[in-house]
Formats: structure tokens, C-alpha cells, sequence
């Protein structure tokens, strides 16, 4: 009789005892925010929660902070699309949904690709805030490499703009 309670009751304990090592190492619980950006209309609302699990964005940021960096690497992409946008809605697209282009497991490519362009700049922007939310000994570290990962992650940003205007990556200049 006692070993049919220890049976039963051994998958309970064993999910309490993870929680709590888990727990111990992470801090707090991976709960990721729910929450959409409203975008200008023509271009998509992003979500947070989206952008944090895609991009692993750490979950020790206020949401306060991470709309801030989302909103401005919305409004820093939104202008340098504005060209092509025009364009579209004067050839009477409403929304970037609307505008005709390749879909890939049913998602069209363009609204990817504008995704991927904020999500990247705004994950350039957070790495920079990191050096100064983490105070551990690492911080010096990482905040040397701070620079270096969100330039990175400019130029990722950029190269998925140019992905969805169909603009060559890598352009290479050579002298006559």
C-alpha cells in the first residue's frame, strides 16, 4: 500500500523538486507579455511576447522598456520604408497583407521580413540597456560587447529591409 502512494505521488514531488531547482537558477518564471504595438495601419502590430520568445529577450526587462525599444525600432523601419509604402498604397494596397508576394506555410514573406527588420533593431537596442540592468561581475564584459552585438544587429536589420525591398545584400564597389 505505501509503495502505490510513493507511485503516485513521485511524478508530483519530482515536478515540485524541479520547479524549485529551476526557480533557483532562473530567477523567476519565463512569463512572456501578451501585449500588441499598434503600427501605423499600413505595416502590422508586432507582439511582445512574440518578439521576446523569437528572439529570446530576456524576461528581466520591464515591458515598460521593451515596447520603448520595439516602438522605436517600428518608427526607425516605417521610415525607411516609407518610399515603397507610398508606392503600394498608390497602387491601392491598404495594408502590407494586401500587397501581393510569395507565402511560406501560409505566412506571406514581406510581413516576415518586416518583423524580422524591428525585431532585429530592436533587440540591437535592448542588448545596449543590458550593461546596465545586470551588475554582476560579467557586466563589464558584456558592456564592452555591447557595441559590437547591436551593430551587429544593425546590420542585421538592414539586411532584412533589403531583403523585402529585393535590393541586393552585399553591394561591392570596385575602382575603374
Amino acid at each position: 500500500m505505501r509503495r502505490a502512494y510513493l507511485v503516485l505521488l513521485l511524478p508530483v514531488l519530482l515536478s515540485v523538486y524541479l520547479r524549485v531547482v529551476v526557480m533557483s537558477f532562473v530567477g523567476k518564471t519565463q512569463t512572456f507579455l501578451n501585449t500588441d504595438i499598434a503600427n501605423d495601419g499600413f505595416f502590422p502590430a508586432l507582439n511582445l511576447g512574440d518578439f521576446q520568445k523569437v528572439y529570446r529577450i530576456p524576461t528581466e526587462y520591464t515591458q515598460e522598456l521593451v515596447e520603448q525599444k520595439l516602438r522605436l525600432a517600428i518608427s526607425d523601419c516605417n521610415k525607411l520604408l516609407a518610399v515603397v509604402k507610398l508606392q503600394w498604397i498608390g497602387a491601392g494596397y491598404a495594408s502590407l497583407a494586401d500587397v501581393p508576394g510569395e507565402e511560406i506555410g501560409g505566412v506571406k514573406q514581406s510581413i516576415d521580413q518586416y518583423k524580422s527588420a524591428v525585431f532585429m533593431r530592436a533587440k540591437g537596442l535592448l542588448l545596449m540597456e543590458f550593461p546596465t540592468i545586470n551588475r554582476r561581475e560579467q557586466a563589464e564584459n558584456e558592456a564592452k560587447e555591447s557595441e559590437d552585438n547591436f551593430q551587429y544587429y544593425l546590420a542585421q536589420s538592414g539586411r532584412a529591409i533589403r531583403r523585402f525591398l529585393g535590393v541586393p545584400e552585399n553591394i561591392s564597389v570596385e575602382l575603374l
